[in-house]
């Protein structure tokens, strides 16, 4: 379910696990401390403004080490409810990134989503 502002509705009530995270522009140096056993496409990194979280693989130049951002990030996850609809981003190892309709953006687990019929 990759496709590009496809409408989705969440099928269960998701909470955001973390409160500051981790967020950068493309051409920032970020740490890559490790990989996610449950996720392994993504790694737990730091930023040059001391904020930590989960980036996918995708977003890095390498995946050990120093690392230069390819392109802009936010870790940020939404507190959404069951029944919320929302415009699919795009879906990566595991999570959606979504718009919703009130203008939040973050990710969420994508196997708590649906396509809207």
């Amino acid at each position: 379910m990759d496709q590009m502002s496809s409408r989705v509705v969440i099928l269960e009530g998701y909470t955001a696990q973390y409160g500051d995270p981790i967020a950068f522009r493309a051409g920032e140096t970020v740490d890559v401390r490790r990989a996610d056993p449950d996720f392994p496409e993504w790694f737990w990194c730091l930023a040059s403004d001391g904020k930590e979280g989960w980036v996918h693989l995708s977003y890095l130049s390498q995946t050990t080490g120093q690392a230069t951002a390819v392109r802009d990030y936010s870790a940020q996850e939404l507190t959404i409810a069951a029944g919320d609809e929302a415009r699919l981003i795009r879906t990566l190892g595991g999570w959606a990134y979504l718009a919703l309709d009130d203008g939040r953006f973050g990710w969420v687990p994508d196997n708590i989503i649906q396509a809207r019929v």
